[in-house]
């Protein structure tokens, strides 16, 4: 199975009209996958019930969120890494840097070399 994609036109940002039209690739996604389906894809691979699947990625997803909430760096080895992030505003003085400063904490995920490499080997396909 391979990635859709689609040509896109678009203008030159800062251009008033848009300026030269330039065609860029836009992904077309796939359906949603929820916790549901993805607990019952992972028990049809092993021995597990789909409820003991979804209560291990229920358990995964508080623990994550209770790591991550406290600012810790959540390294899951072939998986990838999870790490919390912080944007705030620019300020004149440290001591103007304050939480009412802060645009949004938001966590960033990082796949491993190995996750990295399985994504190269993707195909894509073009869809008119």
């Amino acid at each position: 199975m391979s990635v859709k994609y689609r040509a896109v036109p678009k203008g030159q940002p800062g251009v008033v009209g848009g300026g030269t039209t330039k065609y860029y690739a836009s992904l077309i996604r796939g359906e949603r996958v929820d916790t549901r389906q993805f607990a019952e894809d992972i028990a049809e691979m092993n021995l597990l019930s789909t409820t003991m699947v979804y209560a291990v990625l229920e358990a995964f997803f508080k623990r994550s969120n209770h790591y991550l909430s406290k600012g810790h760096i959540l390294d899951l080895s072939q998986f990838g890494t999870f790490m919390p992030y912080l944007s705030s505003k620019g300020v004149d003085t440290p001591d103007e840097v304050n939480p009412n400063k802060f645009k949004k904490f938001y966590v960033n995920y990082r796949p491993n070399k190995l996750q990295r490499r399985l994504m190269r080997n993707v195909e894509f396909q073009k869809v008119y």
